[in-house]
C-alpha cells in the first residue's frame, strides 16, 4: 500500500475520504502524479557529458536552472536543504508549471512576493508535496527537508514500484519509498534517511534522476511464454527477456533485467494461453505468435497445416488463398508458427485471419479463438541472406538462402561465370549445381531475375556475391533418438546424412544384447532427420516396455562422404501404445472426394461409412466408398462425388487401426461434413446488405447483431451460422456467442435472402467503447465470399463488478483493504452493503469513519476501519470474513450493480 504523506502529521495515508471527522480529512495528502508529468521530466533536463563530482553535477543542474548558488556565488553543498529550495528543484527537475496568483498556505511571510511561492504552489498542485501541518495550513517553507521525504517525492514522481523487501534506515512509513530509490540507484543504501537532506545529497540525487532521461521508461511488458517476456519501451523499442525461472499463470511476478546498460524492474502476469499477434513479414508468409508453446500435433501434420485451424479470408476483390495443407514450421520454443502459402499463391490487400480454439498448448490447455485484420502491401525486394558450400574435397553444390520466399521460375545463376542449374530446396533456399568446386577455394556467384511472390525484383539485378567452399571432414553425429509410438523412431543428426547409407545399417538389440533385427529406413531423401520403423516381427514384452539399443554401422555417412568411422550405440525405449486413433476432421472437395483425417497415421481395415444429408435426414445410398486410399493420417474416398450442403458422416468401429503393435481400432464415430456444390455457373458474389445492432433490455442476456444477406443463386447457411464469419473489435466473437437464422427467402438450405442474428453474451462486454463488428465470411453455395460489411456501435459495459479480495493493509494494520474486479463508483459504497465478521462472531463488526479510496498504486482499492479493532494483525484477531450483501447498492462506473451474496476472507 502506498504511503501518501509525511510522518509529522500522519493520521492516514489515503485521500478521498467519505464519512469520518473533518479533522482527519484535512490531514489527507494527495500525491497522485499525472502520467504526463511523470514523462515530461525527460524533456526538461539532459546533459551531454557525464559529470563525476558533486560540484560538476551542481554546475550542470544550475546551467539548466534547476539549482541556484548562494549570493556569495558558492554552491554551499554542505548546507541542509530547505523545503522551499526542494520545491524549486522538484518543479524544475520535473518540468512542472509554476503557479502564480494563488496562496494555499498561511505561513508567516507566505505572500505573492515570496520567491518560493510559485514553486511551492506547483508541487502542491502536482500533489508531490503538501504542508507539514495541513490542519493549520502551514507549509514550513524554511524548515528542513529529510532524506526520506525526498525519497517519497521521487517515488511518486517517477512512479516507482514498491519493493517486496526493504533494508534501510528510514522510518516505517517511508521504508518502501527509500528502498525503491535505493534500488533505482538514486540514493545510497547507507544514507541516514531520517536525517536532513544536504544540498550535496540532493544534487547527487537530482543529477541521477536527470540521467534517467538517457533510458526510455517501460511502456508495457507481456509474457510470450512462461520463460519469455517482451518489453516495450516509451520510445517504441522492444526487447525480449528470457527467464531462468518459469512464470506461473495468473501470478504477478517481478522481473528484473538490463537493457542497453540500464537496469529495469517490472511486474508481469502470465495470462491464459492466447495468440499474441499475427504478422505478415512478406506476401508469401504469415507468422502467428503464441504466449505458450503449442502442441504441434494440433497445428500441423507432417509439416502441413491442419484443415480449419487457421483461416485467411480476403476482405476485398482479391483471390482467396489456401491455408489448409500449407507448409508450417515452428520456432525452437514452439511459440511462433510460420505459415507459407502453397504454389504461387500470395497475399495482397486486406484479410481477416482467424485462429480457431482447437489449438492446444503442450500441456493440453486450449488457446482462445483469435482473429485479426491484416493489410498486406509487400514492397520490399528479396535479398541474399547466406551463400554457402561445403565439401570433403570437392563438390558441385552451392546453397543460397534468401530473406523471403522467391519465385522458382526465371532465376538465372552462374558460378565463376559458368551457368548453374537452379533447384528449389525450400521456398527461400535454392541449390546451384555447377562444375567441380574445390574445398578452400572462393568462387563468384551471380543471380539474375530474383523476384519475390509480390513481384518485387531484387536490386541490384543481377545480385553479385561470392562463396568460399569450406572443408568439412567431420563425421556426422547423432543428436537425438525419439520413439514414435511403439513402432518407429526419428533420429536427428548434426548434418544431412545419406539415407541410402542407413539401409540395412541400423540394428536393434535388446538390453541383453540379443539381436531384434534391422531397422527399416522410412525415407527417400537425404536429410538431417530420418524416420525408421521397427524390424518385422518385433514384439513388446508382456510388461509393455522394451529397453534396448540401436547400433549404427561405421559406414553411415553424411552427404559429403564423411562416415561415422566406428559403430555408434544409442539407447532406446519403446512403450506400448494403447491409445486408439480418433477422427480430427472430415471434408469434401470435388477434386479429392471425401477426406477423413485422424489424430495419427492409420491403416485401412474395412467397413462401410454412412452419409446422411442433414436437410432431409435421408441416407445417401448412392455414395461410392470404393477405391479408398490411406496416406498417413488421411483416409480418402475418391469416388464419393456430388455432395452439396451439410451431411452427417457415420464411421463404423474398426474401420481403421493405428500403426501401433496392438493395432488399436478406431471407435464408432459421427462427424459433420460440409460440402459446396461440385459445379456451378454462379459468378456473382453474395452481398451483406445491412447490419443492425440491438442493445439488451431488462434481463435479456445478449446483445444482438442482425445481418441481412442476399445472393442471386443461394447463400451458404453454414457460413451464415459460423461464428468465425464475424469479428468484434478485430477479434473472434467472445465465448458463448451463437447465431440463428430468423427468416429466409428461397429454399431453407440455400436461401437467396436470409436474416441472421448473431448473439453475443452481454457479460462479455467489460467496458464502454465504440467497437467495429464485421461480417466478412458469408459465402454463397458456390463458395464465393461476400465483400465485408461492418457497423460501429457503442457497446456498453455489461459486466457486474465483484468483490475479489479483502486483506489487512500492509502499510497500516488498522485498515482493511477491499479490492473489486473493476473500478467502483465511490459514492455508491455504503456500510450497510457489507457484513464483516471477526473471529466467527455472531455479531457483525461496525465500519468506523466511512470508506477511504486509495490513489496512485492503490487506485481502485478501498479501505475501512473496524470499530474496536485498532490492529487487525493483533494476536486476538484470527479470522476476518467480508460479505457483500444480496441487496448491496454498489455500482461500477457504467452503473452495473455488484454481484451480491459473495463472501471473501481476509485472514
Amino acid at each position: 500500500m502506498s504511503n501518501m504523506s509525511y510522518p509529522s502529521k500522519e493520521e492516514t495515508k489515503f485521500m478521498n475520504v467519505q464519512g469520518g471527522e473533518k479533522k482527519v480529512m484535512k490531514k489527507i495528502l494527495s500525491v497522485a502524479l499525472s502520467t504526463a508529468m511523470a514523462f515530461s521530466m525527460f524533456a526538461s533536463v539532459a546533459f551531454g557529458e557525464t559529470a563525476t563530482t558533486p560540484q560538476a553535477k551542481f554546475d550542470a543542474l544550475a546551467a539548466k536552472g534547476v539549482l541556484n548558488g548562494y549570493p556569495d556565488g558558492q554552491a554551499h553543498l554542505e548546507k541542509d536543504l530547505t523545503r522551499a529550495e526542494f520545491a524549486k528543484i522538484v518543479t524544475k527537475l520535473f518540468n512542472l508549471t509554476e503557479v502564480t496568483n494563488k496562496l494555499s498556505y498561511k505561513d508567516k511571510g507566505y505572500t505573492a512576493s515570496n520567491w518560493a511561492v510559485p514553486y511551492i504552489e506547483a508541487v502542491t498542485a502536482a500533489n508531490l508535496m503538501q504542508g507539514k501541518d495541513t490542519v493549520k495550513g502551514i507549509f514550513d517553507y524554511n524548515g528542513k527537508v529529510t532524506v526520506e521525504e525526498v525519497a517519497a517525492v521521487l517515488f511518486r514522481a517517477l512512479k516507482l514500484e514498491t519493493p517486496t523487501t526493504t533494508d534501510n534506515t528510514a522510518s516505517a512509513w517511508a521504508k518502501g519509498y527509500a528502498q525503491a530509490v535505493i534500488n533505482k540507484g538514486l540514493v545510497a543504501q547507507s544514507t541516514n534517511f531520517k536525517g536532513n537532506a544536504t544540498r550535496s545529497l540532493v544534487v547527487e540525487t537530482a543529477y541521477a534522476v536527470s540521467q534517467l532521461s538517457a533510458f526510455p521508461a517501460i511502456a508495457s511488458a507481456e509474457a510470450l511464454s512462461p520463460t519469455s517476456v517482451v518489453v516495450t519501451f516509451s520510445d517504441k523499442t522492444t526487447t525480449t527477456v528470457t527467464l531462468t525461472t518459469a512464470l506461473v499463470e495468473g501470478v504477478a511476478t517481478p522481473v528484473t533485467f538490463t537493457n542497453n546498460g540500464h537496469s529495469y524492474t517490472t511486474t508481469v502476469t502470465l495470462t491464459a494461453p492466447k495468440v499474441v499477434s499475427v504478422t505478415v513479414p512478406n506476401a508469401k508468409q504469415l507468422v502467428v505468435t503464441f504466449n505458450r508453446a503449442i502442441d504441434d500435433s494440433t497445428l500441423a501434420s507432417s509439416g502441413k497445416l491442419k484443415a480449419g485451424v487457421i483461416k485467411v479470408i480476403p476482405l476485398g476483390n482479391q483471390a482467396a488463398v489456401t491455408t489448409d495443407g500449407a507448409e508450417v514450421s515452428l520456432n525452437a520454443a514452439g511459440t511462433e508458427a510460420t505459415i507459407t502459402l502453397p504454389n504461387l499463391e500470395f497475399l495482397k490487400g486486406q484479410y481477416t485471419v482467424v485462429v480457431s480454439d482447437s489449438l492446444k498448448t503442450t500441456a493440453g490447455t486450449a488457446f482462445t479463438a483469435y482473429s485479426a485484420l491484416v493489410t498486406v502491401a509487400d514492397t520490399v525486394a528479396p535479398t541474399v541472406v547466406t551463400v554457402n558450400s561445403a565439401a570433403k574435397a570437392t563438390t558441385n553444390k552451392v546453397y543460397v538462402k534468401f530473406s523471403e520466399p522467391v519465385k522458382p521460375a526465371g532465376i538465372i545463376a552462374s558460378v565463376n561465370g559458368v551457368s548453374a542449374t537452379v533447384t528449389r530446396e525450400t521456398y527461400d533456399t535454392f541449390s546451384l549445381t555447377a562444375g567441380t568446386l574445390n574445398a578452400g577455394t572462393t568462387y563468384d556467384v551471380s543471380l539474375l531475375n530474383v523476384t519475390d511472390f509480390a513481384g518485387n525484383l531484387a536490386n541490384p539485378n543481377p545480385i553479385k556475391t561470392s562463396v568460399t567452399v569450406t572443408s568439412d571432414t567431420a563425421a556426422p553425429a547423432i543428436t537425438s533418438v525419439t520413439p514414435v509410438g511403439d513402432t518407429a523412431i526419428t533420429v536427428k543428426f548434426s548434418k544431412k546424412v545419406s539415407y541410402e547409407s542407413l539401409i540395412g545399417n541400423v540394428r536393434l538389440l535388446s538390453a541383453y544384447g540379443d539381436a531384434q533385427g534391422t531397422m527399416v529406413v522410412d525415407a527417400d531423401a537425404d536429410s538431417d532427420t530420418i524416420k525408421f520403423k521397427v524390424p518385422a516381427g518385433f514384439k513388446l514384452p508382456d510388461s509393455g516396455t522394451f529397453n534396448g539399443s540401436l547400433v549404427f554401422g561405421a559406414t553411415v555417412r553424411d552427404t559429403l562422404g564423411n562416415t561415422l568411422g566406428t559403430p555408434v550405440t544409442q539407447s532406446i525405449t519403446f512403450v506400448k501404445d494403447a491409445t486408439a486413433p480418433t477422427v480430427a476432421s472430415a471434408v469434401f472437395s470435388s477434386d479429392k472426394g471425401l477426406v477423413v483425417t485422424f489424430s495419427e497415421a492409420v491403416a485401412w481395415v474395412g467397413g462401410t461409412p454412412t452419409l446422411i444429408k442433414d436437410s432431409t435426414g435421408k441416407v445417401l445410398d448412392t455414395a461410392n466408398y470404393s477405391g479408398q486410399t490411406v496416406d498417413g493420417a488421411k483416409l480418402t474416398f475418391p469416388n464419393v462425388k456430388g455432395l452439396d450442403g451439410s451431411y452427417t458422416l457415420r464411421l463404423p468401429a474398426g474401420l481403421v487401426t493405428d500403426l501401433a503393435l496392438a493395432k488399436n481400432k478406431v471407435a464408432a464415430t459421427t462427424v459433420t461434413v460440409t460440402a459446396a456444390a461440385t459445379t456451378t455457373t454462379d459468378s456473382e458474389r453474395p452481398v451483406v446488405t445491412s447490419i443492425t445492432y440491438l442493445e439488451p433490455t431488462g434481463d435479456a442476456p445478449e446483445i444482438i447483431f442482425t445481418i441481412t444477406a442476399t445472393d442471386n443463386v443461394g447463400l451458404s447457411v453454414a457460413s451464415l451460422r459460423d461464428v468465425n464469419s464475424y469479428t468484434l473489435g478485430s477479434r473472434a466473437l467472445p465465448s458463448g456467442s451463437y447465431t440463428q437464422v430468423i427468416s429466409s427467402i428461397g429454399t431453407e438450405t440455400s436461401p437467396t435472402k436470409a436474416v441472421v442474428e448473431v448473439r453475443v453474451p452481454k457479460t462479455a462486454i467489460s467496458k464502454t467503447e465504440v467497437v467495429e463488428f464485421i461480417a466478412f465470411g458469408v459465402t454463397d453455395t458456390a463458395g464465393s465470399a461476400s465483400i465485408a460489411n461492418s457497423i460501429k456501435p457503442e457497446l456498453k459495459d455489461r459486466v457486474k463488478p465483484t468483490l475479489d479480495s479483502a486483506a489487512v493493509s500492509t502499510g497500516d494494520s488498522s485498515l482493511l483493504q477491499l479490492t473489486f474486479s473493476e473500478a467502483i463508483e465511490f459514492g455508491t459504497l455504503n456500510a450497510s452493503d457489507f457484513t464483516i465478521i471477526v473471529n466467527n462472531s455472531t455479531t457483525a463488526a461496525t465500519i468506523s469513519g466511512g470508506f477511504i479510496a486509495g490513489v496512485g498504486n492503490d487506485a481502485g482499492k478501498f479501505y475501512v476501519r473496524l470499530a474496536g479493532y485498532p490492529d487487525l494483525n493483533a494476536n486476538n484477531v484470527n479470522s476476518i470474513s467480508v460479505k457483500v450483501n444480496a441487496d448491496a447498492t454498489i455500482q461500477d462506473k457504467a452503473g452495473n450493480s455488484v454481484v451480491g451474496d459473495k463472501t471473501v476472507y481476509a485472514k
